[in-house]
């Protein structure tokens, strides 16, 4: 049974709870706390079970994008059918659950973990960046994994979450230039998703970009949460294996249309 949450419901607890740190979880928990259920371009839903009414997973909608958190029990059959009539132009899931979902187009990549501190001996100054120069960065690292989307709808949807505490950036500057990035993508009170993470052409082999993600990492990880990314196939695999970052599974992404 899959219902919308609403104001009577404890959507964020009943979800934490049956979670644990989850990444897809902390993304759903991560994007109710950072925009609430009265606005028009999100919903949120728990799967519940038809007998017990026991948490069996949640759906979180941003504008046609979609995310699920789904327990090995879920009802798979009634998740698809859901999913195949609320008009997604994406969904992201685990890996391991098999939806039925009509035509369309997948990637799937790897969930990597850490969640042990990482030895720093870093000698670099790490700051706060304005959002516009993290942008920027980033379509200078633009590649066939990752395309960044109109800087006026990044600028906003970063900036709020920024002021809602769901996400963070840190960064490098060498020579008055942002050198290297790495931003949360989401973060609940058990995880948190790493994401974004950049390091201009011109300043790479120089150990900025692991310095930045040991900073970040090591900053979240003494708060109490997990650290999750989501890898693409065959994309950074030394780069985050030499990090200490574990694979622990594996994600997908099914898009339809256009």
């Amino acid at each position: 049974m899959i219902v919308s949450a609403t104001q009577d419901v404890d959507f964020v607890g009943i979800l934490s709870s049956v979670a644990n740190n989850d990444p897809f979880a902390c993304r759903i928990i991560s994007l109710f706390n950072s925009y609430n259920a009265n606005l028009a371009f999100v919903d949120y839903w728990l799967v519940n079970a038809d007998k017990t009414n026991e948490c069996k997973g949640a759906i979180a909608r941003n504008g046609t994008n979609f995310i699920i958190f789904l327990a090995d029990d879920s009802l798979l059959e009634e998740v698809s059918a859901f999913i195949r009539v609320a008009g997604a132009s994406s969904v992201l899931c685990d890996d391991k659950f098999e939806l039925d979902l009509y035509g369309g187009t997948s990637i799937s990549g790897y969930v990597l973990e850490r969640n042990e501190p990482i030895d720093e001996n870093d000698e670099v100054n790490f700051i706060e960046p304005d959002i516009k120069s993290v942008y920027d960065l980033l379509v200078k690292c633009a590649d066939d994994n990752f395309t960044p989307p109109a800087f006026e709808d990044f600028y906003v949807d970063v900036n709020h979450k920024i002021r809602h505490n769901a996400i963070r950036i840190a960064a490098i500057n060498s020579n008055y230039n942002l050198a290297s990035v790495a931003m949360t993508v989401a973060e609940s009170n058990k995880a948190a998703v790493l994401g974004a993470v950049a390091c201009d052409p011109n300043y790479r082999q120089h150990g900025y970009g692991s310095a930045v993600v040991r900073y970040i990492t090591n900053m979240l990880i003494n708060e109490g949460k997990t650290v999750y990314l989501h890898r693409a196939e065959n994309a950074n695999v030394n780069f985050y294996s030499n990090l200490g970052f574990k694979e622990i599974g594996k994600w997908k992404e099914y898009h339809f249309g256009g």
